[in-house]
């Protein structure tokens, strides 16, 4: 009969024994009435369902990976799972020798067990110049997996390793028909229609029939034929090395600013397999002729938060044409900033003339205390009567700080409890604009009370002070203290506008009946006091 020691000591012979042949490095097996041995391995396959490519185009690899498995000796499905699992695989494209850019980096992919797992898409970009052919693409994929798994009824010993392994992928860069934009010209101007000749070069290995070249715009300022957003231009058989120059008629819009505008270029064809195909976009820059330019000399301006001001200045006619009835028009994209008009007339300007503008510029409570930036641009007439647009001119302004329209004063700031006075109120105007028609309001609170609360000023200059009286009395049991008497001003300005000032506080000092009264003061004082003797003994009663 055996031992348990001569079984472990048979067992582990024959281990040792296996593991030779099959190239696994021994582990010293457990002891265990139930044991046993799993030898396996992963078997992985990269595949790619992406095969053909164009040249000069970005496109993705996508990838999975088959993992077949194999078992070498089977024994518990876990254990078999174990060592048919590729872990923590990672895949990474390398170019090699194919005419591609790789712009996805290693990819992880995790536990792959058997059966398909998909891969996250490579992005890759193929040369403008790939000659038409196959490629193979090299892909790299490391893993760590379990060779052989020894088991008893104690748990189980494992033998991991590490794997590093190359596979390739065969792409195909496919020989078709290629186009390049190799020249374009135009004789369109702001507001007017004009010719867009546009040369197209095939560039590719193969004849591209029944083609047609569509232009589309990106702008609603730039468009075709009838205010279409793109129009086609049928080319017709294009050979390979074969120029072929599509022309279009574009208008440009009249508030069109002059500058470069983007138009997308598409070739649509049958290829020798009859076959429908399209290039990819072809971007075409065009710019509109004929810009006028202006621009600016001696702007100034006197701004301030809460009050009307101006902006002055020249505008110049840096050519190359006379402009005919020329407006300069002011725009500010601050809310705050508010013109009476936007637009201010001139002469006719021929090159290198001047004329001078002004605005009158409005600055709300709300703004703040800046240097702005404002836009001007001139609008005009061609010498066909087009109308036409300058780019902008921009110009700095510099607004002051906010100043009270007036300086609110009283000859005296005292009244007795119990009576009543004429209040002197002295109003100077701080500003920089004469006044009419100062009406003025005042608003007081209990104690206090006024039954003529108005007072009116017929006009003040600035710099200018007047006064106005109104009745004011103080109740009986007033406090003693100051308390607030609070004016606001309506008025109008040079322009006839009517505006409402802020508000404006005086203090109005009260003062103790000179009469005599019952002491209110003292009593209150007196319950205070016994108050807090009484609270003191309680605290003393209770032990605090």
């Amino acid at each position: 009969m055996r031992t348990p020691a001569s079984r472990t000591a048979v067992f582990s012979l024959l281990f040792a024994l296996f593991v030779v042949a099959s190239g696994v490095t021994p582990v010293a097996a457990q002891t265990a009435g139930s044991s046993g041995q799993v030898i396996g391995e992963p078997d992985l396959t990269v595949l790619t369902s992406t095969e053909e490519f164009e040249p000069g185009t970005k496109a993705q690899l996508r990838l999975s990976v088959l993992n077949r498995g194999r078992i070498d000796k089977g024994g518990p499905s876990q254990y078999e799972n174990r060592v048919t699992t590729a872990r923590g695989l990672t895949v990474t494209v390398n170019a090699g020798d194919a005419p591609i850019e790789v712009n996805t980096g290693s990819l992880g992919v995790g536990n792959v067990p058997t059966g398909t797992t998909a891969v996250d898409p490579v992005d890759i970009t193929v040369s403008e110049d790939a000659e038409p052919g196959t490629y193979r693409v090299p892909v790299e994929f490391s893993y760590a997996y379990t060779r052989g798994v020894n088991y008893d009824v104690y748990g189980a010993e494992y033998n991991d390793f590490t794997r590093t392994e190359t596979a390739y992928l065969t792409i195909r860069v496919r020989d078709q028909a290629r186009f390049e934009v190799v020249d374009s010209a135009t004789s369109a101007q702001v507001g007017d229609t004009g010719d867009l000749a546009v040369t197209v070069e095939n560039v590719g290995t193969r004849t591209a029939r029944d083609a047609s070249a569509t232009l589309t715009s990106r702008s609603d300022e730039l468009t075709f034929g009838s205010a279409s957003a793109s129009s086609t231009a049928y080319v017709g058989g294009w050979k390979p090395g074969e120029r072929r120059t599509a022309n279009y008629t574009v208008a440009l819009a009249d508030d069109a600013a002059v500058r470069g505008y983007t138009l997308d270029l598409r070739v649509d064809y049958t290829d020798t397999d009859g076959i429908s195909r399209s290039s990819r976009p072809l971007n075409i820059g065009v710019r509109p002729m004929g810009e006028q330019r202006f621009s600016l000399e001696g702007v100034s301006t006197s701004l301030r938060v809460g009050q009307d001001g101006t902006l002055r200045g020249t505008v110049v006619n840096d050519g190359p044409s006379t402009v005919y009835n020329p407006v300069v028009r002011f725009r500010s994209t601050n809310p705050n900033i508010d013109v009476d008009s936007s637009e201010y007339a001139l002469s006719t300007l021929a090159p290198g003339e001047r004329a001078d503008f002004q605005y009158t510029v409005g600055v709300s409570s709300a703004a703040s205390a800046s240097v702005q930036q404002f836009n001007l641009t001139v609008k005009y007439r061609n010498q066909r009567g087009d109308v036409r647009y300058s780019d902008g001119l921009e110009t700095k302004a510099d607004i002051a700080p906010q100043r009270d329209r007036f300086v609110v004063e009283v000859a005296d700031d005292t009244i007795e409890a119990g009576g009543e006075t004429a209040l002197r109120v002295r109003v100077t105007n701080n500003g920089d604009e004469p006044l009419t028609n100062v009406e003025a309001k005042a608003f007081v609170n209990d104690p206090l009370a006024s039954d003529n609360d108005e007072g009116i000023i017929a006009a003040l200059a600035p710099g200018e002070s007047a006064e106005f009286t109104i009745a004011l009395s103080a109740a009986g049991n007033a406090l003693p203290k100051t308390y607030p008497v609070s004016f606001d001003f309506q008025y109008e300005l040079p322009d006839g506008d009517s505006e409402v000032s802020q508000t404006y506080k005086v203090p109005i000092s009260v003062t103790p009946s000179q009469g005599g009264g019952f002491p209110t003061g003292l009593v209150v004082g007196a319950i205070a006091v016994v108050g807090l003797i009484g609270a003191v003994g309680w605290r003393r009663r209770n032990g605090n």
